[in-house]
């Protein structure tokens, strides 16, 4: 998902975009949390830009869970992450030392980039996620257990807000880029 975006930009009319969040992380190139809602709420959009942003990061062994939370006043979100989702052609899955997020927030509907924010991970909580994914990428992979792991986390903490007060291993609120 290499998508070079700003503002108003349209993304390809012929993809259908699922509703929630992806994640990608490689090497070299700023992390990137494209978020697709069907018509986004103006506080929505605005949250996007809004500080503070906030991360927390779970390593599931088999699937790592990156929560986010936009602004003073939505809730926290999720998405899951593998680096053995994405091909060899695609890049090496991995986060920079100093490494650079982006967040996009597309309206489904239209595929128009409603906001966009470059934010920086500090250097403990990107070491965290660094480590994770290069351990997820150099380990033996089965999609059944990617699934195993999503779904046992699901059960065993039901909310993105249970999953950051009982179980994230890394938090940080992000810098401004």
């Amino acid at each position: 998902m290499h998508l070079i975006v700003e503002v108003g930009s349209r993304l390809d009319p012929d993809i259908s975009w699922p509703e929630g969040a992806a994640l990608t992380m490689f090497a070299g190139e700023p992390v990137q949390l494209m978020i697709f809602l069907s018509r986004p709420h103006p506080l929505e959009v605005q949250a996007v830009a809004t500080p503070p942003t906030q991360f927390a990061w779970v390593d599931g062994e088999d699937a790592g869970v990156l929560l986010y939370r936009l602004g003073p006043v939505l809730g926290w979100s999720q998405v899951p992450y593998s680096p053995h989702l994405f091909g060899p052609e695609d890049g090496l899955p991995g986060v920079d030392v100093d490494p650079v997020v982006q967040i996009v927030l597309v309206d489904r509907d239209t595929n128009t980039v409603m906001a966009m924010h470059r934010v920086g991970w500090p250097e403990e909580f990107a070491a965290q996620v660094r480590a994770s994914v290069v351990r997820m990428r150099d380990s033996f992979h089965t999609q059944a257990a990617y699934e195993h792991a999503l779904a046992a986390l699901q059960r065993r903490f039901p909310s993105p807000e249970d999953l950051v007060t009982d179980r994230a291993d890394a938090f940080c609120t992000a810098t401004e880029r």
